[in-house]
Parts: C-alpha cells; structure tokens; sequence
C-alpha cells in the first residue's frame, strides 16, 4: 500500500514539475499579456491648427458679413420710410404708409431669425464634419503608430477664473477640477502634430468643402 502512494506522489510531482518547466507546452498560459499602448492629443492645438476648421470658419464670416451688410441696407431703408411717415399729419394717408412699415420691420426680424438660425446650422455642420475626420484620422494614426488608445489630454497646470463670471470662483475652480480626466500625459506620447499633419494632409487631397450658403 505504501509503495503504490510512493509511486502515485513521484509521477504527480513529476508532472508538476514538467508543467512548471522552461518550454512546457502550458507555460504560454500563464504568460502576462501585453501592456496596450495608450497615447494622447492636446484637442486644444488640433483645433488651433486645423485647415478644415479655417476653411468653414472664413465661410462662415463671410455669411455673417453678407447678413450684417443686408440688415444695414434693410435698416437704413426702413428707418426712411419711418421718418417720412412720422413728419406727416395724423390722417389716414398717414395711417395708409404706416401700416405697410409695421408689416415691413415684422418680416425684417423673421428674416433676421432665420439667417441667424443658418449661420448656426452651418456651424454645427461644420464641428459635426471636424469630429467626423477626427475621429478617422485619429483612428488610421493609431493602427499606423501601433497604439491601441489615444486620448484626450485635458490637463493644464492651471485652473482659471474669473470674477466676470456670475459664480462663486471656487465654483469655477471646482467645476474644472471635476471634469478633469487627464493628471499627467507622457510628451514621449503625445500625437497632436502628427494627428494635425495627417488631417491637413486629408483635407489638402480631398474636395474642398462645400459652399456654406448652399449647405443643408
């Protein structure tokens, strides 16, 4: 009985000892996994940089000046009509060109609503295409660096405030501090130029971007 639990104990141990062995067939298990790579961008300097950005922005001015040079015109010819309309009697060829001048400045701000809302539908396409090939650029960058996250540094060595501002200043030291992510991003890591490169680079071989006015 106790040669056959000798023999039993020798051949576990034996197997034990080929399973902890330097080239076992099971040692690839146990083996660590490798670390992913992780790296960052400062969105801050991308934006800055960015030739897509510049591009709708010019766009966008432009419309803002064609509307402010309109509402000017518009103004101007409106304001006339008042004056004239004010230096006659009280009769009712008085109260005949008022009324069209009333219908006149209602249809001014109608007009100026909605060339405001289409200024603002034009800024939103245009963070809508940036996040749209930031998002396919920052993917391609990181299959070509080898990385397998790349983050947003949203850290500064600075939290500031304002007294401008309608809150308490450590309500605004505090509101900062909680939607911080990033505590320390390596510079060794860091792909902002690279991102900025590779998207300048996209949009200098791509169309150019659509007409702001004629954008829907």
């Amino acid at each position: 009985m106790q040669h056959g639990t000798r023999t039993i104990l020798i051949a576990a141990a034996a197997s034990l000892a080929m399973a902890l062995a330097p080239g076992a067939l099971g040692t690839a298990r146990f083996a660590p996994a490798q670390g992913t790579r992780t790296a960052t961008v400062s969105l801050a300097r991308v934006m800055d940089k960015l030739q897509e950005r510049q591009e709708f922005e010019m766009q966008v001015e432009a419309m803002k000046r064609q509307f402010q040079e309109e509402v000017q015109a518009r103004k101007k010819k409106f304001e006339s009509g008042l004056k004239e309309v004010e230096a006659m009697e009280d009769t009712p060829a008085r109260q005949a060109k008022l009324e069209p001048l009333i219908l006149e400045q209602l249809e001014l701000e109608q007009w100026g609503n909605s060339r405001m809302a289409d200024i603002d539908r034009e800024r939103s396409l245009m963070w809508r295409s940036i996040y749209r090939n930031l998002r396919s650029e920052t993917a391609k960058l990181a299959e070509a660096e080898g990385y397998d996250h790349i983050l947003v540094d949203d850290g500064s060595e600075d939290l500031p405030t304002s007294r401008e501002l309608k809150v308490p200043l450590e309500t605004q030291v505090l509101d900062q501090l909680q939607r911080r992510r990033m505590l320390y991003a390596s510079p060794a890591h860091d792909l902002t130029d690279k991102l900025i490169v590779r998207m300048n680079n996209a949009r200098a071989a791509g169309s150019p971007a659509p007409a702001a006015a004629g954008a829907k």
